[in-house]
């Protein structure tokens, strides 16, 4: 009997927004390529549901960013992902293959944000985490009695799924590889479409499976730069140590997120140091009072805010670059806060910086607002990319705060300020391989042998 072809895409989108000047920015500054390392990747949904997918299916994976999708290829099964800037493209990939009478299903954030969106276009939507679908989903698909919609029961076990099939993008060129350690964060911002949406609890997968994943990509790919996808990377201290400590002899370069509740944490800072974390993605979102008072449901970041400056210190004396991450554009924002932000990114000499404009997704307490104030712009979901401004703000144009956070790039990514960034970091890690050397020295004092810096 023939192998049923599963044909999975994830569907082309605009990096670094539609805004021609934004688009102008990213290709000719050469300060902010790395960029790419921190925005682009594989779509781990997808490679997830080809871990769920039995050996019966022959499976294909097509991420248009990359590759152009055949229309005409043979499929049985079409699977689509994407966030909501994707969902204008997925509609219409959906449609095609639809109408070749192919069946075609559809997940990932936008699908659980905004399902009846999505209904229209596609045979099933699934909303939930694909472990608790996937299986029933073929199930039925194989019976020829597909519903509509699939919404998952419950919360995944992340400790029994199975690794990510990361063969199947193996071939394709990506500056970062995803990992999942852990699914979820703690903290509910109103503007946030983070994966939260998924669950309303952190999971954790076994450290053994992430370094099994970790160990198979080394096989894989030639020197990968290992981006951790987790929302939150040191949310369970105790978890954070253990892994750090497993990840040391690997010898890989990686990134994370996390909000800077770690900086105070010698020990998780010289682990990551030591485990190869070369920069943490933190989410200040803004560095006004006004702003953050109730920007999350504990207002924890308010209370966050007057140990910025301090945090950034700790954790960047440590060789750990902090990769600021901002949200401009909110209700108390004036046009005055490009300008502070700028301020606060030099002058604490952020590694890097990503600055959105605030954007009302899907199912987000934000949208509800604006959508009951009148002050949504007719814009497609294809706008929906944070960089570009998709709703009136109250104290500036839509295209004030475009060109507002281009501004806060264009002052942070300059060949002057890069200069001194370097300058700023080789002081840093001369001063490291200084301690190092001293500790060496003294272990050899006492005959122990000192641990070389990785």
């Amino acid at each position: 009997m023939p192998k049923r072809k599963l044909l999975l895409i994830s569907p082309r989108a605009s990096f670094f927004g539609k805004n021609p000047r934004h688009q102008e920015f990213k290709r000719t500054c050469r300060e902010f390529q790395f960029f790419d390392y921190t925005w682009t990747g594989f779509a781990t949904g997808l490679i997830i549901i080809g871990s769920l997918t039995p050996p019966e299916y022959d499976v294909h994976y097509v991420d248009e960013n990359i590759e152009p999708v055949d229309f005409e290829e043979e499929a049985d099964l079409v699977a689509l992902t994407g966030m909501t800037a994707q969902a204008t493209r997925m509609y219409e990939i959906a449609d095609a293959f639809r109408a070749r009478g192919v069946k075609v299903v559809a997940g990932g954030l936008h699908s659980n944000l905004a399902p009846e969106d999505v209904q229209p276009h596609v045979d099933a939507v699934c909303v939930g985490e694909a472990e608790a679908i996937w299986p029933e989903l073929l199930h039925d698909f194989e019976h020829g009695q597909l519903k509509p919609r699939y919404k998952a029961k419950g919360r995944v076990n992340l400790l029994q799924v199975p690794r990510a099939r990361y063969e199947l993008a193996q071939e394709k060129y990506y500056p970062s590889i995803w990992v999942e350690s852990a699914r979820g964060c703690p903290h509910l911002c109103t503007f946030c479409a983070s994966t939260i949406r998924y669950r309303d609890k952190i999971g954790y997968k076994s450290i053994d499976t992430v370094i099994e994943e970790i160990q198979f990509i080394l096989k894989k790919w030639n020197n990968p730069y290992i981006l951790f996808s987790d929302d939150n990377f040191v949310v369970d201290r105790p978890r954070t140590v253990e892994l750090l400590k497993r990840l040391i002899p690997l010898g890989i370069k990686w990134s994370g997120q996390s909000d800077v509740s770690f900086a105070q944490d010698e020990e998780i800072l010289d682990l990551m140091h030591k485990s190869g974390c070369m920069l943490m993605l933190t989410g200040f979102e803004s560095v006004s009072m006004e702003t953050l008072r109730g920007i999350d449901e504990r207002n924890w970041k308010l209370k966050t805010l007057s140990n910025y400056t301090t945090a950034v210190k700790q954790i960047q004396d440590h060789g750990i670059g902090v990769y600021g991450a901002f949200t401009l554009g909110l209700d108390t924002d004036t046009k005055a806060c490009f300008e502070q932000t700028l301020d606060f990114i030099k002058g604490n000499y952020l590694a890097g910086v990503q600055v959105s404009c605030a954007t009302p997704f899907p199912g987000t307490p934000m949208r509800k607002q604006l959508e009951a104030q009148g002050r949504l712009l007719d814009k497609p979901w294809s706008h929906y990319t944070v960089f570009d401004s998709v709703f009136k703000p109250a104290h500036m144009e839509p295209e004030e705060l475009e060109e507002g956070a281009l501004s806060v790039y264009r002052g942070f990514y300059t060949r002057e300020f890069s200069l001194k960034k370097t300058r700023h970091f080789k002081a840093i890690y001369k001063n490291l391989v200084s301690q190092q050397l001293a500790r060496e020295a003294r272990d050899e004092v006492v005959g122990t042998s000192g641990r070389t810096m990785v």
